[in-house]
């Protein structure tokens, strides 16, 4: 239901207008960067365009069809999305999908992909046209629309998108599709254009705040005002970054030491963090080595001293207050490009001893200006 849909107060006053007044585009573009409830929307969408008993501002919630639709179960409501399996089709994962998308409509592909069976990066392969057009050839059995969700639209293959092209160019009945992807660029702009688009801004942080308090999820009260921006309007960043506190405490700790260490340069300090620092793991390197290029990005940004390009908390402020000024325009480049080549290395298998060991020697160079 749209009342469950966080924020995008306009975006739902639109929707429900079109239904209102019986001017329902047949083909909707939903697109938005991560988190800002383009699925959770469309979803509400679908309900509301199927519910019996609809208000001025939300669909029931009890008739047939909105129960129907809550269990992702309705017959009018089909859905297409990645899979990897080139010889499957969508239907053939849908369990798994409903069972993902009840756990949580604000899914990210990410997610998805690591709930399929097969490592492989999953697309929408051509062989689901066919099922969209068989699935459209049926009669509506309880609304008056059939409607087809495409979720991460993107990833349809050439193909596909132009299979779908030609179905948006010759709708078939009362159809509605919706498109819902976060990388709009990365369809094909015949399909863009046959299809009304509707962007979802980046959420307020009013409207992150007051989700929190409606669903009861604790927030530390002293460190929210920096959850809050530091998520950019994302629902899934901000779940993201309440998990990860303890985590990134941890990283700020180790990145305070590899930079004094790094300064200092003394060859036994240096070999002592890197087996520390070895012992954690792949992903964990990863992850640190991109928590450490945003912690040198707010170094160089705490120069120019202007709250709303900042993005730190209490913690954090008082170490980058001093160690802001070994960062400036003649080293930050070099330092940021050191990280970001230690974690493509790392995302290669390299061998982490050699790679951070490495990178500490270019950092003390970097600091000192010397890189």
């Amino acid at each position: 239901m749209f009342k469950d849909v966080i924020g995008q107060n306009n975006i739902k006053q639109r929707l429900i207008d079109s239904v209102q007044s019986g001017r329902v585009a047949h083909a909707q573009l939903f697109y938005g960067s991560g988190g800002t409830g383009t699925l959770p929307m469309a979803l509400a969408y679908a309900q509301y365009i199927c519910c019996k008993n609809r208000t001025e501002s939300d669909s029931c919630g009890v008739c047939p069809s909105c129960r129907a639709i809550e269990k992702l179960a309705h017959p009018d409501l089909h859905f297409v999305f990645p899979i990897n399996d080139s010889k499957a089709i969508c239907d053939e994962f849908m369990p798994n999908f409903r069972t993902a998308l009840l756990e949580n409509q604000y899914i990210t592909f990410d997610e998805w992909q690591k709930k399929l069976p097969k490592e492989t990066v999953a697309v929408i392969y051509t062989r689901e046209g066919e099922e969209i057009i068989r699935k459209l050839n049926y009669k509506s059995f309880q609304s008056d629309y059939k409607i087809m969700i495409i979720w991460c639209a993107d990833r349809m293959n050439e193909e596909l998108a132009n299979k779908i092209l030609k179905i948006l160019e010759e709708p078939m009945g009362q159809t509605v599709f919706m498109l819902v992807t976060d990388k709009p660029d990365k369809i094909i702009s015949t399909i863009i254009s046959r299809t009304q688009p509707l962007f979802f801004p980046p959420l307020t942080q009013d409207d992150l705040r007051n989700a929190l308090k409606t669903k009861g999820i604790y927030f530390d009260e002293n460190n929210i005002d920096f959850l809050l921006k530091n998520a950019k309007g994302s629902w899934v960043e901000l779940l993201k970054n309440i998990e990860q506190k303890d985590e990134q405490k941890e990283f700020f700790e180790l990145f305070m030491l590899i930079m004094r260490i790094s300064w200092l340069f003394k060859v036994e300090n240096m070999s002592e963090l890197n087996q520390k620092i070895s012992k954690m793991g792949r992903s964990s390197h990863i992850s640190f080595l991109q928590f450490s290029q945003r912690i040198l990005r707010e170094c160089f940004i705490f120069n120019f001293k202007n709250d709303n390009l900042s993005y730190i908390n209490n913690l954090e402020k008082d170490f980058i207050n001093n160690f802001s000024k070994f960062i400036n325009e003649t080293n930050i480049e070099k330092l940021m490009n050191e990280f970001a080549l230690a974690e493509a290395h790392i995302e290669q298998n390299g061998n982490a001893k050699i790679i951070f060991f490495d990178l500490m020697i270019k950092i003390n160079l970097g600091l000192k200006g010397k890189l």
